[in-house]
C-alpha cells in the first residue's frame, strides 16, 4: 500500500478547495501562521451540506466550555445552532501552526473569559466572508444582503444560498482581519440555556477519552503514591504482586510512590491493591481539617496578607463604627479532580525515547518534543524506562500520576 504524506496545511487547502471553507484570524498574541494558504488559521469550517464545525481550544472538564464557546462563535456567524458540532485542535497542531489557537490553558473559567472575544471575531469574520462570496456572485454590494441560521438572503431580489453553497468561493477570499462584533442585546444564543454538545456521548459512551488511546504492545501501570503529602514510599513487597497473572514488573516510582505493571489496567491495579506497601508518612502524618483552618485564619489575621484589592480604610472603619455584625464562614476541602481516571500515555524507544505521547485530564497547553505529538508526559516514560525497552506504558492513578507530579 502507498501512503500519500501530507501536510496538514496542504490537506485543510484541498478540503477548501473541495468545497468546505476553514477561517481563520489573527488572535490577540500575534500567533498567525505564515504561508500563502487559501485557509488561514482554522477556527470555523463550513462543509458543502452547511453543517458548521467549530473548533475549540480549550478543555472542557464538565463545566461547559465546549458548548459555551461554540456559542460565540455560532452567534457571530449567523449559522444553524442545530448544524453545529466540535472538535478539537491538538497542542501539537498549536504549535506546528505558531500557536494560531493561543492559550489552551482551562480553568478559573478563563476558558470563556481569555477568549470570547477573539473567538467571536473568529466566527464574524466567517460571517463576512460568506456573505460577500454571495454578494460577489450575485454582483450586489454585501450590505444588501442578511444572514439567518446559515441562509443568505438579497433583500432586492429576495435570491437565496447557503454557506454549503457559497463555502468554495468564501474559501478564496482574504479573510478580513477585522469584523464587527454583535451589540450583546442583539444576541440570540449567547446566554440562552441550549442542550450541551457533549452530553449525549458521553452518556452513551461514544466519547474517547485520554485512556481509550490503544497503542502495539501496550503495558498498564497501575500507580500508588503516598496517601500523605510529603510522606515517602518505605518499602513494598513486590513477590505478591508478580505471582499475579500478566504481572510485568514493580517499580517504584520518585520517592513516594509504587507502580505494578501489566498487560491489562485491571490486572495492574488489582495486583497493586493486593502488595503490601509500608509508608512514611512524614512530618504531615497527624495534620488533621483543624489544622488546615486555624492556618487559614492566620492568613485572613495577618498583618502582612497579601492584598489584592484595596479601597478606602477597612481597618479605621470598622474601628469607629457604631455597631459591628460579624460572621464567620467555612468551606471544607473538596477533591478538585476529574471524572475521567488521571491517565497519560506515552510510546518510547531506545533509539527516540518518548515518541509520541497523550494525556488526559491535564493541563493541554505545553511544549511538545514535536509539533506534530499531542502533547508531553516525559516523566511518565521515565520511571525505570530502561527495564521496559521497546514497550508502551500507561500509568494511571486516582490520585495523581508522575506527569502530574513533574509538571
Amino acid at each position: 500500500m502507498n501512503t500519500l504524506e501530507v501536510t496538514r496545511r496542504e490537506f485543510l487547502g484541498t478540503a477548501a478547495a473541495a468545497g468546505s471553507l476553514v477561517v481563520g484570524f489573527a488572535v490577540p498574541q500575534g500567533a498567525a501562521a505564515q504561508g500563502a494558504a487559501p485557509e488561514v488559521n482554522a477556527w470555523v469550517v463550513v462543509q458543502p451540506d452547511d453543517r458548521v464545525i467549530i473548533r475549540i481550544a480549550r478543555s472542557e472538564m464538565g463545566q461547559g466550555t465546549l458548548t459555551g464557546l461554540a456559542q460565540l462563535v455560532a452567534e457571530e456567524l449567523e449559522c444553524d445552532w442545530a448544524r453545529v458540532t466540535t472538535e478539537y485542535p491538538t497542542p501539537g497542531q498549536n504549535l506546528a501552526r505558531n500557536r494560531v489557537w493561543g492559550n489552551f490553558s482551562t480553568g478559573g473559567s478563563r476558558g470563556i473569559r481569555e477568549s470570547q472575544d477573539y473567538v467571536r471575531k473568529g466566527g464574524a469574520i466567517a460571517r463576512t466572508m460568506l456573505v460577500q462570496a454571495a454578494a460577489d456572485e450575485w454582483k450586489v454590494p454585501p450590505a444588501e444582503c442578511r444572514v439567518d441560521k446559515g441562509v443568505i438572503t438579497h433583500t432586492g431580489t429576495n435570491r437565496r444560498t447557503s454557506y454549503g453553497k457559497v463555502a468554495t468561493a468564501a474559501a478564496r477570499l482574504t479573510a478580513p482581519t477585522e469584523a464587527t462584533l454583535k451589540d450583546p442585546k442583539d444576541w440570540k444564543l449567547v446566554g440562552k440555556r441550549l442542550a450541551r454538545l457533549d452530553t449525549v456521548d458521553k452518556t452513551t459512551g461514544r466519547q474517547v477519552y485520554g485512556m481509550d488511546l490503544k497503542l502495539p504492545g501496550l503495558l498498564n501501570a497501575a500507580i500508588k503514591d503516598c496517601p500523605v503529602f510529603g510522606g515517602k514510599l518505605k518499602s513494598f513487597d513486590e513477590t505478591v504482586a508478580l505471582k499475579r497473572p500478566g504481572v510485568k514488573k514493580v517499580v517504584r516510582v520518585g520517592d513516594s510512590a509504587v507502580a505494578v505493571v501489566a498487560d491489562t489496567w485491571w490486572r495492574a491495579r488489582t495486583a497493586l491493591d493486593a502488595m503490601p506497601v509500608e509508608w512514611d508518612y512524614g512530618p504531615n502524618a497527624k495534620v488533621s481539617s483543624a489544622d488546615f483552618a486555624q492556618v487559614l485564619k492566620a492568613g485572613l489575621d495577618a498583618d502582612n496578607a497579601v492584598v489584592g484589592n484595596s479601597n478606602g480604610d477597612v481597618r479605621a472603619a470598622l474601628a469607629g463604627a457604631a455597631r459591628r455584625i460579624e460572621a464567620v464562614y467555612a468551606y471544607p476541602h473538596q477533591n478538585h479532580a476529574t471524572m475521567e481516571t488521571m491517565n497519560a500515555t506515552a510510546k518510547w524507544t531506545p533509539a527516540s525515547g518518548v515518541q509520541t505521547s497523550q494525556r488526559a485530564g491535564l493541563p493541554r497547553d505545553c511544549p511538545c518534543p514535536s509539533a506534530r505529538s499531542t502533547s508531553c508526559t516525559w516523566a511518565a516514560a521515565s520511571a525505570d524506562a530502561g527495564s521496559l525497552t521497546g514497550s508502551a506504558r500507561r500509568w494511571r492513578s486516582p490520585r495523581s500520576c508522575p506527569a502530574r507530579r513533574s509538571s
